[in-house]
């Protein structure tokens, strides 16, 4: 069902005002997109619950909180075993200097990405990583520069030549 909801023109326009400014009022968005506030609200809804929206945050950068070193962590299991892993993940989750968790295709089995306040921070939290997971192995790039960050995909084809909604 997303799928035949991000081929609406207009739920295209609304997802793209909303990563754009994921507080603007339905008023505003309605007023920016030309259609009623009643129309705004029921789209917003649909595409919240067919998971095209998957939720409102404000996006914190890491050295605004003294966490201003950012690593990304490609960690390996010498055990396969599914009960473990999920075990893992699980508890990966609830460590609040881990912001993201992905599993990929190759070698590693997820990448992770890690922040702290120091390269030491860093180590620390690779420690941690280890003592979590039986059996695992980690790799580590550092972060040094980061040139931006996108709030998602854009909801619009690639070929589509829309860069940015306009205000």
């Amino acid at each position: 069902m997303a799928k035949l909801l991000m081929e609406d023109d207009l739920n295209r326009r609304l997802v793209a005002l909303l990563q754009q400014e994921g507080r603007m009022s339905h008023a505003e968005l309605a007023e920016r997109l030309g259609v009623s506030r009643p129309t705004i609200i029921d789209r917003v809804k649909r595409l919240e619950a067919d998971g095209v929206l998957g939720g409102y945050a404000a996006r914190v950068t890491p050295a605004s909180v003294n966490k201003p070193t950012v690593a990304f962590v490609a960690v390996r299991y010498k055990d396969n075993n599914e009960g473990i892993e999920q075990r893992f993940i699980k508890a990966l989750e609830e460590e609040p200097d881990i912001l993201e968790a992905h599993t990929i295709a190759g070698e590693d089995a997820l990448l992770l990405k890690v922040v702290a306040d120091t390269p030491a921070g860093i180590a620390e939290r690779l420690r941690r990583i280890r003592v979590l997971g039986p059996m695992v192995t980690t790799r580590t790039t550092m972060v040094l520069e980061t040139h931006w960050e996108k709030a998602g995909p854009s909801p619009f084809p690639v070929d589509s030549g829309v860069k940015k909604v306009k205000k």
